[in-house]
């Protein structure tokens, strides 16, 4: 428990001098799930850093797009384009992929909240891609997906720092 609260306590002292570079870096490095977290447990605003967290989220919508529409087509990209059919193919095979297939938009909707491996924008582009769906109705289903996800894990913050304070 020490430990934790060293940690805590570091990240305190020291992130807030460029809190917004390290938030990006601890974005880029390990998604949406674990830069909220570590933001809300490192005391940071929420009021400036989850709306951060959507536009990077958004950010990447239409690069997986470009992705998936273009790598296909690309002699150039066939080791990348392997890749991406092989896991196009993996997670059609899957009975959780049937289902959310089903659903349509709510299912991509869905796929982008999940606070999971294998969940959340580029799972959820993927969907939005092999069903189909038109961009102008993905975008909306992706980015409030991404606010709904990210909710759950303000929240998730929120419970283990009132835990952390009940505990210590």
């Amino acid at each position: 428990m020490t430990l934790m609260a060293d940690v805590l306590a570091w990240l305190r002292e020291h992130i807030h001098e460029h809190s917004l570079l390290y938030f990006m870096a601890i974005y880029m490095g390990g998604g949406r799930p674990v830069a909220i977290l570590t933001a809300r447990l490192a005391g940071f605003n929420m009021f400036w850093f989850f709306p951060l967290v959507v536009f990077m989220d958004a950010l990447q919508i239409p690069c997986f797009y470009f992705l998936y529409d273009h790598t296909f087509t690309n002699g150039r990209l066939q080791r990348f384009t392997g890749y991406l059919q092989r896991r196009g193919e993996s997670a059609e095979k899957r009975g959780t992929f049937q289902r959310l297939r089903a659903l349509g938009g709510l299912g991509v909707w869905v796929l982008t909240v999940l606070p999971v491996k294998g969940g959340g924008m580029w799972s959820g582009v993927l969907l939005a891609h092999l069903i189909q769906l038109p961009k102008r109705t993905s975008l909306p289903l992706l980015v409030s997906g991404s606010v709904a996800g990210s909710l759950i894990f303000v929240g998730i913050g929120d419970a283990i720092v009132r835990l952390w304070h009940l505990v210590a």
